[in-house]
């Protein structure tokens, strides 16, 4: 007899491992299941009808056999061992190897079943013992396939064939053997067919490993309560199916339900959560559903949300974890379930003894960027069968609903706080970084995030800003790039991660050494005009799995982010640097010009005092063009000085009321207000924040040129605000000549004049200079005008926070 096997559990050949081949090729189906009332589950038969069914299955089953270390023993009849050799070796089996190693072992009929030149079933099973005992001396186990048509000859009888059967199915489950007996319809007669089927556990045809109802065991095919027996079976089969198909309709019914609530666009996740928790109720037979957070590091579980009201489970209540029936769902990351409390250790805890919770199906969700939940049925009642292998799939479908539903909310809530992080103007970038920093952390569940300045040529990275205190990562911090994990994303990738420091390349580096980093999760930023950045997440903690795609994405993002306000930090400092020099020229030339002016204009002087009665009225006149236009120069000039002097010679913006600006400049205004009849009304104006005395300069300009360019008639002016936001929007409104659409850029442009001296006076600077101090108040001006029906210039100035 064969010795005890003493092997691990997934190395014993029997259904599961005889047939995982078979069933990872998706063309074959079946359940690898045991039959009531029958522990064998490792003698099957192979019903066939040519020779390409056969092999589709013999074949792949050997096969496997040699790859797993087991002996893989042939006996072939209907067709040739070289027919067989050669399809092993188009399935990829290295057939001489296996042969010369004694692996293979190839017999024919003759020198197995009727070595003796008889069938007899008790030598035959001694044959299959020895080579059985032999395998497990030297291979993991004997795997046997024979071709059963020499039966088709005059011996042996159906009987003694059901009998060497009966005695197969008694030696295998105590060996480490396998057998596959391999039947051709075509060939045996339907009468042997239907014997055969009833006499073996297990069938495997048309690619599917058929669990056999119609099975009976030897002892019993051959009693005298044999047609009793069968006809019990038969109805006991017949119920059995008719449940079955039951159960399934049942099952359809629910599938159908869930795809309409889950796919329903119009509903929001609470409103199908809802629906979806009365469907499981219906479905299990449970009273209530619920999803709960769960952290099994802190023994923590806060319920989320419940289907209906409860005297315990309601949103926001907080319990051990332990203390909770979803510790059996936690425990193996999975479905599972709870029926009998006391029996499974439960009925100390703090659900069965104060909540009077009886029966629990539950399954644990995995939730990407937030904590994991449970999303679970209980009742009070007694349930007295346990939860079937059909429940729980039902019960982890729904779960993957959820958990797709929990991680797309929180992709939306991450995406939207980026979103508002990147679009706030009152934050500056260093703000913005360490709200990025915060989000990131949370989102990937890691400590610390890092910004650093990174130079591949000089093998070099420098710490730019952290996040939070720590003992090696600090502004200013250096080390080489290459002894950091941040030389990924130089070498290889964009975006890299690490989460298995040593398998990963990286002991004996800083980064793994002395700053103790375990987790990783970095992207390159590369930058024109200055060095290149890494904008990364580090964690002292590891991480049991890898980053995945979304949490890669969302870094992306976060880096596409970084990368477009470096970008603007540096155009913002080139321009602040140019508008420095422009102004630096602009005073200087300004300046500059007032000497030779000065001297122009003192000659011109000195000229119409010694000589002015000596000139004609030619002379004269040159000489007062003359004059003017120094006048002018000097005027231009002072305007181009104050131009260059907005940004750098203003007050701080603080406070102030508008009425108290306007009320200044209409007291400057009083003489040319009377002398043109103007009437200029005044809404009252809001405190904004700004710069009073350039302000005023505004206004000033804007009422001046509402009063020049009035046209024949007395002019008439409103000025009023309303509200827009965080902005006060001001409008001074005329009924003058108007402004062409053509030329309403231009009068914004410094010396761009719309008008001859003849007609209007004017440097062409007032409104410019009315634009620039606009702009440096965070606001903007713009004109609305048609010729003959006057203008509004409108212009924008921030609300201030107190």
């Amino acid at each position: 007899m064969s010795r005890p096997i003493q092997r691990a559990e997934d190395t014993i050949l029997g259904l599961e491992s005889g047939f995982a081949s078979l069933r990872s090729n998706p063309e074959f189906t079946g359940p690898a299941e045991s039959v009531a009332e029958h522990e064998s589950y490792d003698h099957l038969a192979l019903v066939y009808e040519n020779a390409d069914d056969q092999f589709e299955t013999a074949i792949p089953f050997m096969a496997a056999g040699l790859e797993r270390g087991e002996r893989c023993l042939y006996i072939a009849d209907e067709n040739e061992i070289e027919d067989v050799t050669a399809a092993l070796r188009t399935a990829g089996v290295d057939v001489e190897s296996a042969l010369e190693s004694g692996a293979l072992t190839m017999h024919t009929a003759t020198d197995s079943y009727l070595r003796n030149g008889t069938f007899d079933p008790d030598d035959m099973i001694a044959f299959l013992s020895d080579a059985i005992e032999e395998a497990n001396d030297e291979f993991d186990g004997l795997r046997i396939t024979g071709e059963m048509t020499w039966v088709l000859g005059d011996d042996p009888s159906i009987e003694s064939l059901v009998e060497y059967e009966s005695k197969l199915n008694t030696l295998l489950p105590e060996t480490n053997g396998i057998a596959l007996c391999q039947y051709n319809r075509e060939r045996f007669s339907p009468e042997i067919i239907r014997d055969i089927i009833k006499t073996h556990p297990h069938l495997v045809y048309d690619r599917t490993v058929c669990q056999n109802f119609y099975y009976t065991p030897p002892e019993e095919f051959f009693g005298p309560d044999q047609p009793a027996r069968e006809t019990d079976r038969m109805i006991g089969t017949l119920v059995d199916r008719t449940e079955a198909r039951v159960e399934l309709q049942s099952h359809r019914e629910h599938l159908q339900r869930q795809n309409e609530i889950t796919g329903d666009p119009d509903r929001s996740f609470e409103e199908k959560l809802q629906q979806v928790f009365e469907l499981g109720c219906d479905r299990f037979d449970l009273e209530l559903g619920a999803v709960a957070r769960v952290d099994t590091d802190e023994d923590w579980f806060e319920v989320e949300y419940v289907s209906d009201e409860h005297p315990h489970f309601e949103p926001g209540v907080e319990l051990p974890l332990s203390e909770t029936y979803c510790a059996a769902a936690t425990e193996i990351k999975a479905a599972n379930s709870v029926s009998n409390p006391v029996a499974e250790g439960y009925d100390d805890s703090h659900v069965y003894a104060e909540f009077d919770i009886r029966a629990y199906l539950g399954t644990y969700l995995e939730v990407e960027g937030g904590p994991d939940r449970t999303f679970f049925f209980v009742t009070s009642d007694q349930r007295e069968d346990g939860f079937s292998e059909e429940e729980r799939t039902f019960q982890h479908l729904l779960g993957q609903w959820v958990t797709y539903e929990l991680e797309r909310e929180q992709r939306e809530r991450n995406e939207q706080a980026l979103y508002e992080i990147a679009a706030n103007t009152e934050w500056s970038f260093e703000e913005k970084t360490q709200r990025l920093f915060e989000l990131g952390c949370d989102r990937f569940g890691l400590e610390l995030g890092v910004l650093a300045r990174i130079d591949p040529t000089n093998d070099s990275l420098e710490v730019e800003a952290v996040s939070g205190e720590h003992e090696h990562l600090r502004p200013g911090a250096q080390a080489p790039l290459s002894e950091t994990y941040c030389r990924l994303t130089v070498d290889d990738e964009e975006i890299a991660d690490v989460t298995a420091p040593a398998d990963q390349g990286f002991e004996g580096t800083i980064a793994y050494d002395e700053f103790g980093i375990e987790t990783y999760l970095g992207t390159r930023i590369e930058l024109e005009g200055s060095l290149d950045r890494t904008f990364f997440f580090v964690s002292s903690e590891s991480r049991d799995r890898p980053f995945s795609d979304a949490e890669e994405t969302f870094h992306h993002l976060m880096g596409q982010w970084m990368k477009y306000e470096l970008e603007r930090e540096q155009r913002e400092r080139a321009l602040e640097a140019s508008n420095e020099r422009l102004e630096q020229f602009a005073y200087a030339a300004s300046h500059d010009l007032q000497e030779p002016l000065r001297m122009v204009t003192s000659y011109l002087q000195l000229i119409e005092q010694r000589n002015g009665d000596a000139l004609d009225a030619d002379g004269e006149e040159f000489l007062e063009f003359a004059t003017d236009g120094a006048n002018r120069m000097r005027s231009m000039i002072d305007g181009l000085l104050e131009y260059s002097r907005v940004e750098t010679q203003g007050d701080p913006l603080e406070p102030i009321k508008l009425d108290d600006v306007l009320e200044h400049v209409l007291e400057d205004l009083q003489i040319r207000i009377e002398e043109h009849d103007a009437e200029i009304t005044v809404e009252e104006l809001p405190r904004v924040l700004g710069d009073a005395s350039q302000l005023r300069q505004v206004f000033q300009n804007l009422l001046s040129n509402a009063i020049t360019y009035s046209g024949d008639e007395p002019p008439r002016v409103r000025v009023d605000a309303r509200r827009r936001g965080q902005e006060w929007e001001i409008s001074v409104r005329d009924e003058g000549i108007g402004i062409a659409p053509e030329d309403q850029d231009r009068v914004f442009t410094v010396f761009d004049r719309l008008h001859s001296l003849e007609e209007y006076e004017g440097t062409g600077i007032g409104l410019a200079l009315c634009q620039r101090i606009v702009e440096r108040h965070g606001g903007d001006i713009r004109v609305d005008s048609e010729p003959g029906e006057g203008s509004t210039f409108t212009l924008t100035l921030p609300v201030p926070d107190r």
